[in-house]
């Protein structure tokens, strides 16, 4: 699976294409902040957002990269399920720094 078939399958799922694992369900309750309040703010990016950046982690895994704001970004981690091509796994998410994204011109 590829970067740009990814991508053009997360601009037409909907929620019910997004599936969150029990390790997902564990680090939305301990990481909820102002910036990501709840795992309908994630929903949320997916859906409603472009990734600024993805990353291919292993063949069906990937990570997506949306800015929350001027000092982070939320990462998140995405499986594909080979049978159902537009079914996604959430993995889990978590805030970095978005000097990681940024460079310097």
């Amino acid at each position: 699976m590829d970067i740009e078939y990814v991508l053009k399958c997360l601009s037409e799922i909907s929620k019910s294409d997004l599936h969150s694992t029990k390790h997902f369900e564990t680090r939305a309750n301990q990481r909820n902040n102002e910036l990501v309040p709840d795992v309908n703010s994630i929903y949320s990016k997916i859906l409603k957002e472009k990734p600024v950046s993805i990353s291919k982690q292993e063949e069906t895994k990937f990570k997506l990269l949306y800015i929350l704001d001027d000092d982070y970004d939320l990462a998140i981690i995405i499986s594909n399920s080979t049978d159902n091509p537009k079914s996604f796994n959430l993995v889990t998410y978590f805030k970095e720094t978005s000097y990681k994204r940024k460079r310097e011109g």
